[in-house]
């Protein structure tokens, strides 16, 4: 569909609402061109950007005003259009909402967002304490330092852990990388002691305002979804109400098909471990494919579950588009629960318990596609490959196993090894606990002193494990163990250790 009927349809829904009395939101969007957050003479109004309730999307008129029906409890907000930036507050929290039923004036200002644009992907940071909170300064923001090259970044939900009072300080600390920041809901951010969603969502919105909301950058259409339901007690499950099926279908109806679409969510939608337990409620999958259906250029991205897991959707999972769509599930800030024995700058290593490194994700558009970089937080960025083979091994031995956990691997990923300078032989992806994270989990049951903090987590699957054997007749001596692998877009990385043939 065209963007003018729809325009027209909506013009026509606002004189219904103004005929039948319903009581609605008003204001206008313009270009905010002096930066000082209201609208001063001759600073033009803006057509044709997109205001929502949460259900609703209209579009402006020529001269920049909306109409918008109330709905009780909600706030009205601007969906970003491309190549403009609302205001932000002093922690770079972008202002894009206001009270409804109250004048909504939404200031814009110009900013460049070309094709090739990338964003900044955290999910779980999840400090329960002020001193996690200073983890996360040190473990990542101070690290990271300010990125003019990036866009915006995005927190994919539990930004604190039963903390909110640990919202603020969270978004000082996230601030210092100096980009436009959003934040999604998780589990850890809500008040679980009810099945109430209003009652649950408000410590999260208190300090957010919106948890279900879209923005355009780049060459995509950004949504966050609140897909965290309530249950009552501590209990939870994934999924989405009604009401965010109807907003992600009016903004869909809108979106050009060529147009990228971004589905950011806490909990993701695959089951989140081998015995096939639902985390994500099936029925509310199979309804967001069936909206999303058509469309070629999706991508998902999720957190929630403390290990790094690319998923490829297909038509078992109810997705019927011509390619698999791809989820990513990012690994997690706070790694495995800011846990562990403390490195040498004082923060907890907190592996992750599939053995990835606690780091983030930068999110890539080029040339018409996405890239998904992964990158520890605490270690060069090169360091993509973690590699577990013994240090000495007797001659003429068989069946001797070395495995390589590659971080971000996935389908389509090609992995080989070799030793010395021999061929190159492809290595075999397979399901299991990488070794080298289970020897130190297992170390803190034989460690003279508990750690200060939190212990490691038990081990759980990896989903980007690969076990090759060493060959049998490598001769006495020192030899080098090389892997490499190559990503689905020719990129290659490596690693390589150090083993001996010695005789017994």
């Amino acid at each position: 569909m065209s963007l003018r009927p729809r325009i027209a349809r909506l013009g026509l829904l606002t004189a219904a609402l103004a005929a039948s009395g319903a009581r609605a939101s008003t204001g206008v969007v313009y270009e905010d061109a002096n930066g000082n957050g209201r609208r001063d003479p001759g600073e033009a109004g803006l057509a044709a950007v997109e205001v929502s309730n949460g259900v609703d999307v209209v579009r402006t008129d020529a001269s920049g005003g909306f109409s918008i029906a109330d709905r009780p409890g909600s706030r009205v907000f601007v969906i970003k259009p491309r190549g403009w930036r609302p205001p932000a507050d002093g922690e770079n929290l972008p202002l894009f909402y206001a009270t409804a039923g109250k004048p909504a004036d939404f200031p814009l200002h110009r900013a460049d967002e070309p094709d090739d644009m990338r964003a900044l992907i955290l999910t779980d940071p999840q400090p329960a304490s002020a001193t996690e909170v200073g983890y996360l300064s040190r473990g990542f923001a101070e690290r990271l330092g300010p990125r003019a090259d990036l866009a915006f970044g995005v927190t994919l939900g539990d930004v604190v852990y039963d903390r909110p009072d640990l919202f603020g300080p969270v978004n000082t600390v996230l601030s210092r990388v100096g980009i436009p920041w959003y934040n999604l809901p998780g589990n850890h951010d809500l008040a679980l002691g009810t099945p109430d969603e209003a009652a649950a969502i408000a410590p999260f919105e208190a300090a957010y305002a919106v948890s279900t909301y879209a923005f355009h950058a780049g060459p995509s259409l950004f949504v966050a979804l609140d897909d965290v339901r309530p249950l009552g007690g501590p209990r939870y499950i994934g999924g989405l109400r009604d009401d965010q099926f109807q907003f992600l279908g009016n903004l869909l109806g809108g979106t050009p098909a060529g147009e990228w679409v971004v589905i950011m969510v806490h909990i993701p939608l695959f089951p989140p471990d081998p015995s096939g337990v639902e985390g994500f409620r099936p029925a509310d999958r199979t309804r967001l494919f069936g909206l999303l259906a058509g469309r070629s250029k999706v991508l998902i991205l999720s957190g929630h579950t403390h290990y790094q897991r690319h998923v490829m959707h297909g038509r078992g999972d109810g997705w019927s588009g011509a390619e698999p769509l791809h989820e990513y599930n990012v690994a997690a800030a706070s790694g495995g629960f800011w846990g562990g024995p403390a490195g040498a700058d004082g923060v907890p290593v907190s592996t992750m318990w599939d053995g990835t490194p606690p780091g983030y994700a930068i999110l890539g558009f080029k040339g018409g596609g996405v890239s998904l970089d992964y990158l520890p937080a605490r270690l060069p960025p090169d360091f993509q490959i973690a590699l577990h083979a013994p240090d000495v091994v007797a001659p003429r031995q068989g069946f001797v196993s070395f495995y390589a956990n590659v971080f971000n691997g996935h389908d389509g990923w090609v992995v080989e090894s070799r030793v010395d300078d021999r061929a190159w032989n492809p290595v075999r992806r397979i399901l299991g606990w990488d070794p080298s994270y289970a020897a130190e989990f297992l170390a803190q049951d034989t460690a003279a002193r508990p750690p200060r903090g939190p212990r490691l987590p038990d081990p759980a699957v990896c989903y980007h494990l690969w076990r090759g054997m060493l060959p049998a007749d490598l001769p006495l001596g020192r030899h080098v163990l090389q892997v490499r692998a190559t990503d689905t877009e020719g990129h290659v990385y490596s690693a390589q250790k150090s083993l001996e043939i010695a005789s017994p």
